[in-house]
């Protein structure tokens, strides 16, 4: 007997977007300055949370950012010449500002040593996510933002950023690494063994 064929469930996103005066407003609340950074790194690069975390000093090479995407493995290698001019920053700038003090081979780190963690370690997802959403709520408590049931969480800064690159005539689709037939004309699968050059 041939079993019935189920359709998968349709799920709707309730997120709500992040607008660039959103993110300018937690940008401003922000209390730390590697919380600046990630959101500045997010917003540039339109890579995800963990790809953030994980980025050390040590992939800037010959004026580009290595990135090995974590959720696919996708492999990129982003121009430390690309910037946003809505946010008047660039890639090279935000590395700069990312060095301070202390010495880490992260680029998003600890700047002292905090209960467990020490000094030049890196900053763990959760504290990330928990940093940005404190930011978010004390700049809607300010009235400076109005927030939906969903506010917008870390992760909708990749949107943001493909939307801001798309506006300022930039391939959004290769600085995300997301594949698909436009992206396969543009260029070779090698199934992840080249680097994309995102410049």
């Amino acid at each position: 007997d041939a079993l019935p064929i189920s359709k998968a469930a349709k799920v709707k996103i309730k997120r709500e977007r992040l607008t660039l005066d959103m993110w300018r407003a937690i940008h401003a609340r922000a209390r730390t300055d590697w919380l600046k950074r990630a959101m500045e790194l997010a917003l540039i690069t339109g890579q995800r949370r963990d790809d953030i975390a994980s980025m050390l000093f040590k992939d800037e090479q010959d004026g580009y950012l290595h990135v090995v995407q974590k959720k696919t493995g996708q492999r990129l290698r982003l121009s430390t010449a690309i910037g946003l001019q809505c946010i008047d920053l660039d890639l090279a700038g935000v590395i700069r500002l990312c060095r301070d003090n202390v010495v880490s081979k992260h680029l998003i780190h600890h700047p002292r040593t905090i209960s467990r963690a020490k000094a030049g370690s890196p900053i763990v997802l959760d504290t990330i996510s928990k940093a940005f959403a404190d930011a978010r709520d004390a700049a809607a408590e300010a009235g400076e933002i109005t927030l939906t049931d969903s506010p917008p969480t870390f992760h909708e800064m990749r949107s943001l950023a493909a939307r801001l690159h798309d506006a300022e005539g930039r391939d959004a689709q290769a600085l995300l690494g997301h594949k698909s037939a436009r992206m396969t004309e543009l260029y070779r699968d090698s199934r992840g063994a080249e680097w994309i050059d995102v410049a």
